[in-house]
């Protein structure tokens, strides 16, 4: 299962890692989306769609404009 697919707090504890942190940013799944903290200063919530279309954006090759 992947991260985006979890709907339900069981399909949170099915995943084999529901978080990953590196100093102090972290970015956590739950059933209601996702939490990217950079700790102590920000923490934002994003529904699992939302976060998947900027995960999706970020990830995806930019074609140049030939105009």
């Amino acid at each position: 299962m992947k991260p985006c697919d979890v709907k339900s707090m069981r399909d949170v504890r099915s995943l084999q890692e529901q978080g990953l942190s590196l100093n102090n940013y972290n970015i956590i799944i739950d059933s209601s989306g996702v939490m990217l903290t950079i700790d102590p200063y920000c923490r934002i919530k994003i529904n699992h769609g939302k976060f998947k279309q900027f995960a999706t954006w970020y990830l995806e090759d930019q074609k140049p404009d030939n105009s």
